[in-house]
């Protein structure tokens, strides 16, 4: 028997959970939370992108994109799965997120469209995706913008 059972005490008293991750000892979700996502800065866009105004499941694809969560080839690669996707839309590519939204032929007319709207340079990776979506902006153009990206992403 290894050498650490030596040094467990075993008592009488009921065993009482204790969850390391929260001072009270308690569980909660957002300890849980806290302790699974990736560590790095708030982003300011979360609370926003989340409007009311879009349903969530296409809400949903958009944090996907701006997280790098879209399950593409690239992302699954990285999971240790190695099978070999090529975009299915130009079939020329491998699938990522950076070319199945940003640089794949068949896609660029949906951006020309959206720049074409509101007046916009070309959106050559997702932070100028965010960037344009929060540009100093009215809040009303601020969720056209929104409406419009979310949509469109929705579309490839």
């Amino acid at each position: 028997m290894p050498h650490f059972f030596n040094h467990i005490m075993i008592r009488e008293e009921q065993d009482i959970p204790n969850w390391i991750l929260d001072e009270s000892g308690r569980f909660t979700l957002k300890s849980a939370k806290t302790f699974f996502l990736e560590p790095g800065v708030p982003c300011g866009w979360g609370k926003f992108i989340w409007s009311s105004s879009i349903i969530p499941s296409k809400t949903l694809v958009l944090w996907k994109v701006f997280h790098g969560r879209l399950p593409t080839d690239q992302h699954i690669q990285n999971k240790g799965l190695h099978i070999c996707f090529i975009c299915t839309l130009c079939e020329k590519q491998e699938e990522s997120i950076q070319h199945l939204f940003f640089e794949c032929s068949n896609v660029l007319h949906i951006w020309s469209w959206v720049r074409h709207i509101f007046l916009t340079s070309h959106f050559s990776n997702k932070d100028d995706l965010l960037s344009f979506i929060m540009s100093d902006d009215s809040p009303l153009v601020k969720l056209i913008k929104l409406v419009v990206i979310t949509f469109s992403i929705r579309m490839i």
